[in-house]
């Protein structure tokens, strides 16, 4: 599908205990639509998907993009973008996301274990040392690298 916009209802699971987590393994891979009858109408793989927004059942607005061959999450879209890459467990099925930033310039700076947030957020906003300052004294959980990215974005620089 060259640059087509498709508006659709898709097929998804949900978590056992709470119908309103919507699980991402049911889709980052393929999205399955289906008609107003939920009859299957076309399966469609990641790897041909742009992006996929869609409003989750907890209302809010959910956009994935494509990584190459599967959809992650764009979390935070500015100079600095956010994503969580997706990966499923073949033995369990469960799910793991691996969080990281990709900068103006295409540098990827990883989240994780070995990758403090501080100090990869630090190296993204290098040029901005009154944020440097700010991000000593937080916790930097998901709320404070939100902040701290909105906060660069809105920035002059």
């Amino acid at each position: 599908m060259n640059n087509d916009t498709i508006h659709s209802k898709m097929i998804v699971t949900v978590n056992l205990f709470n119908k309103k987590l919507i699980n991402d393994a049911s889709f980052y891979k393929k999205v399955i639509l289906v008609d107003d009858n939920d009859k299957k109408k076309a399966k469609i793989k990641a790897k041909d998907i742009k992006s996929l927004s869609f409003t989750n059942l907890f209302d809010n607005k959910m956009t994935y993009v494509n990584d190459g061959n599967q959809l992650q999450i764009l979390v935070y879209n500015g100079k600095i973008k956010w994503y969580k890459s997706i990966s499923q467990n073949i033995m369990d099925g469960s799910i793991s996301y691996h969080d990281y930033l990709v900068n103006e310039s295409g540098t990827v700076f990883p989240l994780g274990l070995f990758n403090h947030r501080k100090n990869q957020l630090s190296k993204a906003i290098a040029n901005h040392p009154e944020l440097l300052k700010e991000i000593e004294d937080q916790r930097m959980d998901n709320i404070d690298l939100l902040d701290i990215l909105t906060r660069y974005n809105d920035s002059k620089n």
